[in-house]
């Protein structure tokens, strides 16, 4: 079937997966019954039902459950198909690109087609060895990158080139009157940051929620809570929403990193202008 197309053997749990089975999941996901998978794949519904049970215990994991709704794939099962789906856009892509979510904005200029996510599924696809380049939001993950005992256990040795950095500032934003023991917090970003900088003012403040994506964040905002926030991001944010500058608004300056692993990357000058068009200051290496 050529909806069904499946060319690239992936591994999981340490097994390999054959394109065929792959469309068994393919198809599975797409009717949510086992029945009408087998129909789009021209086989019986016993045969069908035989490979799938075949391939849970080679894999030693559940891949599909039933609900009044249909039949659902696992956790696992979708997680294989995500490999799947990565590994088939490596195959078709220069260079695979993944960026955290302000970086993301660098990314979408300089790259095709990047994948754009919160970093800890950056550091999945890290330790899969599906990146070349990637865009880190805190500059702290590249010192913990650069440490020889992080990951390198899992996926070997590698050079990691920084070829760009940028930097961004935070700003404030709320619906009525920014509240510090009222925040909204985004795991894996630069957050850290303020915070420290709110300890050495004498700012007493308090994290209520915490997301990994900075667009669920502003969501967050018109739910009553304060936010601060990228000011390349500002874009985003909705007219009735306050935006304020902090008193120490030029101590949030932070860097944002694209690395390369393995690769040398060359960055041109028309592409650095895109990017102060952005708001960001910038450092070519």
């Amino acid at each position: 079937m050529k909806d069904f197309k499946a060319d690239v053997v992936v591994e999981y749990k340490g097994k390999v997966i054959t394109p065929n089975q792959i469309k068994l999941l393919k198809s599975l996901q797409k009717t949510k019954s086992q029945n009408e998978a087998s129909k789009l794949l021209n086989i019986n519904p016993s045969s069908f039902n035989i490979q799938l049970k075949r391939l849970e215990k080679k894999l030693g994991v559940k891949l599909y459950y039933s609900t009044p709704n249909g039949t659902i794939l696992t956790e696992d099962g979708l997680k294989i198909l995500e490999i799947y789906e990565f590994s088939k856009k490596r195959l078709n892509n220069k260079f695979f690109t993944v960026s955290g979510f302000v970086s993301g904005e660098i990314a979408k200029i300089l790259f095709e087609n990047p994948i754009i996510t919160s970093f800890d599924n950056a550091l999945k696809l890290l330790k899969l060895n599906f990146v070349d380049i990637l865009g880190v939001d805190d500059s702290y993950w590249v010192f913990r990158l650069n440490d020889e005992r992080f990951l390198k256990s899992e996926i070997g040795n590698f050079d990691i080139n920084i070829f760009l950095v940028v930097y961004d500032h935070f700003v404030m934003v709320s619906k009525k009157e920014f509240d510090y023991k009222n925040l909204v917090g985004v795991r894996y970003s630069s957050h850290r940051i303020v915070y420290n900088i709110l300890k050495k003012e004498g700012i007493n403040f308090k994290v209520k929620i915490r997301t990994k994506n900075p667009f669920k964040a502003i969501e967050l905002v018109n739910e009553g809570y304060s936010l601060f926030l990228n000011e390349s991001l500002l874009k985003y944010v909705d007219d009735n929403l306050n935006i304020e500058y902090p008193k120490f608004y030029e101590k949030t300056i932070h860097a944002i990193n694209f690395i390369s692993l393995n690769r040398e990357i060359k960055i041109d000058k028309d592409y650095i202008k895109k990017i102060k068009k952005l708001g960001f200051k910038y450092e070519c290496i």
